[in-house]
């Protein structure tokens, strides 16, 4: 029975010049298929993303991001959860908000928090906040300014 062999070897040796239109290359170390489309040009072949279906939802702990690794060798695509994507930008599971830092590399948090006493800004007895209805903004009030004494 004939045998179809492909090209096979490093990504980085796929051949730019002198192809054949239609000549299929392998590369060994990204496990990436490449097709000469002419004598000097060929294409990778991936999945076209118009064709891929859309998710409904996402479930952050099991479903999977795809991302290009720059500074590692051979395959550069790898995986991660959803969930641990968002752990990586500081963002907490099951929220899209996203916590920060008072000073670069300090304890990140919500500038609220949970009850306006956990966040990375507290007030003191003599100042209250409040959240509008819509989490658009918030209000400080003052309840006594104590300029001291003379």
């Amino acid at each position: 029975m004939p045998r179809i062999q492909i090209k096979r070897g490093l990504k980085a040796n796929i051949p730019t010049t002198s192809m054949l239109a239609g000549e299929q290359h392998f590369s060994t170390d990204r496990g990436t298929l490449h097709v000469a489309t002419a004598a000097t040009t060929s294409m990778p072949v991936v999945p076209p993303i118009d064709d891929l279906t859309t998710l409904a939802s996402v479930d952050g702990a099991s479903d999977l991001l795809l991302i290009h690794d720059a500074s590692s060798t051979g395959v550069k695509e790898k995986k991660i959860t959803f969930d641990a994507f968002k752990t990586a930008l500081n963002i907490p599971t099951g929220v899209s908000d996203e916590k920060v830092a008072v000073v670069s590399g300090g304890t990140s948090g919500y500038v609220w928090g949970t009850d306006g006493t956990d966040g990375i800004i507290r007030l003191n007895t003599s100042l209250s906040w409040t959240k509008d209805a819509g989490n658009e903004f918030v209000t400080i009030a003052v309840n006594t300014v104590d300029c001291g004494t003379f």
